[in-house]
């Protein structure tokens, strides 16, 4: 059994703004909180109330048990980790699917309640709560054995840790850095990308903006405008199915291409690249990579940000939690919500609740305590949730102001730890 004090924020952590109407911060976490939800007519365990900036303002917090609860997981690399759409498997079982890919990342849903009430809700349950525990998860897909994530960390993919993430697609390799390709004379770069593969000298904001004859030498992919291919996702370059430089060029046009030509094949890290220079009968032939080249692959590597694993806590708040929060009923909640008077919270982090009916709140871990998290035998998730206003909109929204107690005196009566944010 979890036995945690409730979390009371450091009254020097909060700010009124005089703009949003709100303050900065909860006066108190639902961490340490406990639940009494679903009781008809019983206000939140705790119901703080103190004086910011000479504004009366009221925190509610509850650990919330929902079953409509995830974690979004993004992966910031481009290796392969399956297609959009397929499983994610812990222990054999299904705990959540592949979602499309962000840019620069790879991204995963864990949960949901089709997933968290199915047959495998234990073991889908415990995975939202330890990847938002910040513990390392070992998960499998259909095109890795083992995917390890933790916040903070980078992702291990069968073994790989990836040292960068793109600095961003195919295009921005050649366009982004085209000066620095055009200052050591070289005729033709081609970034492969499973998003969009570039080529230099055609591309219409770099090679054909400054005036670059066309190599002749065609990239690998689905023609999409000049300059521009997309790519095929694979384990290979950039995520791209091609597995080797030479797979990069799809063909040399003879009537375009000159012997002589300097060809750079790179990916969107540069963590991998290939020189070639054609010969006179216009054969591609592989050389050691130049200095100068490797130069402009440092540079682009040193502008490119670390791999990392970044995860988002989803709860969808139902008629339960909201209950405790007005006695005047669930739309009373989201009425004030949508007018911009009541700001909510997961753990003191703020929270983006998507527009529409209900109340969906996403907020990133990233600043919040380990073990801020728990899962019961339902099977469901534990969240600590935090809904503040200000005194005059919570009796407004019929909220229990007989339930209102300053801070002060909850902390004389509960056992409690003063945290800052």
């Amino acid at each position: 059994m979890r036995k945690e004090p409730l979390h009371i924020v450091d009254k020097s952590c909060i700010r009124f703004d005089e703009v949003t109407g709100l303050p900065s911060a909860p006066l108190m976490l639902g961490l340490g909180a406990g639940s009494n939800l679903y009781s008809a007519d019983v206000p939140a365990r705790y119901i703080g109330m103190d004086m910011v900036d000479g504004v009366e303002i009221v925190t509610a917090v509850t650990e919330a048990v929902l079953s409509f609860s995830g974690a979004k997981v993004k992966i910031d690399t481009d290796e392969e980790i399956g297609p959009a759409g397929s499983a994610v498997r812990r222990e054999g079982k299904i705990v959540g699917f592949i979602a499309p890919s962000e840019y620069g990342s790879r991204m995963l849903y864990i949960g949901g309640s089709e997933l968290v009430t199915g047959p495998d809700g234990f073991i889908t349950a415990k995975t939202i709560i330890d990847l938002l525990n910040k513990k390392a998860v070992t998960l499998r897909t259909e095109a890795v054995k083992e995917l390890t994530v933790q916040q903070g960390r980078p992702p291990v993919v069968d073994g790989r840790c990836p040292p960068k993430m793109r600095v961003g697609c195919g295009s921005m390799i050649v366009e982004g850095f085209a000066r620095q390709w055009m200052d050591i004379h070289v005729d033709e770069v081609i970034a492969c990308d499973f998003d969009v593969t570039a080529a230099l000298s055609t591309h219409t904001t770099c090679g054909v903006r400054y005036g670059m004859r066309p190599s002749g030498i065609i990239p690998a992919g689905i023609y999409s405008s000049p300059g521009r291919y997309f790519g095929t996702p694979g384990t290979g370059w950039g995520g791209s199915s091609i597995m080797n430089a030479r797979e990069a060029v799809a063909r040399v046009e003879q009537t375009q291409a000159r012997p002589g030509t300097r060809l750079v094949v790179t990916e969107t890290n540069a963590e991998r690249a290939a020189y070639f220079e054609l010969d006179e009968n216009l054969k591609l032939v592989e050389k050691a990579v130049p200095d100068d080249v490797k130069g402009v692959l440092r540079f682009i590597r040193d502008n490119c940000e670390d791999c990392c694993t970044n995860i988002t806590a989803v709860a969808c708040i139902g008629g339960g939690v909201r209950n405790v929060l007005s006695k005047q009923g669930p739309l009373k909640v989201n009425q004030a919500l949508r007018d911009k008077k009541v700001m909510f919270s997961i753990c003191g982090q703020p929270g983006h609740i998507l527009p529409g009916g209900g109340i969906t709140v996403e907020s990133s871990i990233a600043d919040m305590p380990e073990g801020a998290f728990a899962w019961v035998a339902t099977p469901a998730t534990v969240f600590p949730i935090e809904m503040t206003t200000t005194r005059a909109h919570y009796a407004e929204m019929g909220g229990y102001l007989d339930a209102v107690r300053w801070v002060d005196e909850i902390r004389k009566t509960t056992r409690s730890k003063v945290v800052q944010l």
